[in-house]
């Protein structure tokens, strides 16, 4: 045992070594690297505690995240609204405490709570729509980790607006769009989200049912499809997805656009802050399908 014992010791210590060797190199690497490079004058001064700096600064906006901005800092959605939202769905119950975290001494708005709230059952919505989701159960929430149980599918009520309250876009055309939920995906294109991204964006609202999803200016892909959630195309200054070669208006495209059932609307966006000639893309990143897509050249800006 004592020669096993002393084999551990020496391996241990070696490894100690060749870790402190590493450290030393890649120490001694970064000091030579900073020193003669010209394009950061902190760390060509300060090469160690310049890169603690930047390391630092990268992972700021977590720091601020986690520890340092308060459970109602966060926009559009603080910490405090994330959790009730996300643990509400997730466990179809409010597990956190209702208190108010708020300073009702200054000045604003506040909703005051009825002191005779109506029941479920006296509430007006649709009631025959229905999701399926996944219900869990926390059985504990430790500091390291959680240990939740998967109670099992469940269907419950989409509780979208009732046809009487459902918002009607272009009520006096052919197909008008009905919109009984109010919330959807704002503008986001294909290009800019990749292909996994859209498709469980698209698969993810038409399961939450009476939204929508908005294809952004790069043009309608298959991806958006792949759900069968109700899109509202947007056509933006490039008129990607629905021009021709010389870059105008393809009447015929967006006749057959236009088509399909699941495009409900067309948003027609005019100007994007100072980007008044719309997103751009990198030559690098148009391959053949983002090109047939935007009907546009491959890799070509």
């Amino acid at each position: 045992m004592s020669g096993i014992a002393n084999l551990l010791i020496i391996l241990g210590f070696t490894v100690i070594f060749i870790v402190i060797i590493v450290l030393v190199f890649l120490l001694l690497y970064m000091i030579f690297f900073d020193r003669t490079q010209k394009h950061h004058a902190i760390l060509r001064n300060y090469p160690v505690l310049g890169r603690i700096r930047y390391f630092l600064e990268k992972i700021g906006p977590e720091m601020r995240q986690y520890w340092f901005n308060s459970d109602n800092e966060g926009k559009p959605f603080s910490r405090d609204d994330y959790e009730h939202m996300v643990k509400s769905s997730k466990y179809l119950r409010d597990v956190i405490g209702f208190g108010s975290k708020r300073d009702f001494d200054e000045e604003g708005f506040f909703v005051k709570n009825s002191m005779f709230p109506k029941l479920a059952e006296e509430e007006k919505y649709d009631r025959e729509t229905k999701v399926t989701t996944k219900r869990y159960i926390l059985m504990k929430d430790p500091l390291f980790s959680q240990r939740e149980e998967k109670w099992g599918d469940e269907v419950s009520s989409a509780f979208l607006l009732d046809d009487d309250d459902a918002v009607i876009i272009g009520p006096n055309t052919k197909h008008p769009f009905r919109l009984k939920g109010l919330i959807g995906m704002s503008a986001m294109s294909y290009g800019s989200l990749g292909k996994n991204a859209i498709t469980a964006l698209s698969e993810g609202l038409a399961a939450a049912k009476g939204t929508w999803m908005n294809t952004g200016e790069g043009g309608l892909s298959p991806y958006h499809l792949t759900g069968g959630v109700d899109i509202i195309m947007q056509i933006g200054p490039a008129m990607f997805g629905v021009r021709d070669s010389k870059g105008e208006m393809d009447w015929d495209e967006l006749k057959r656009k236009s088509e399909i059932p699941e495009i409900k609307a067309f948003e027609v966006k005019l100007a994007q802050g100072a980007k008044t000639r719309g997103g751009h893309i990198d030559a690098e990143k148009v391959n053949p399908e983002i090109a047939e897509i935007r009907k546009v050249v491959p890799y070509k800006a």
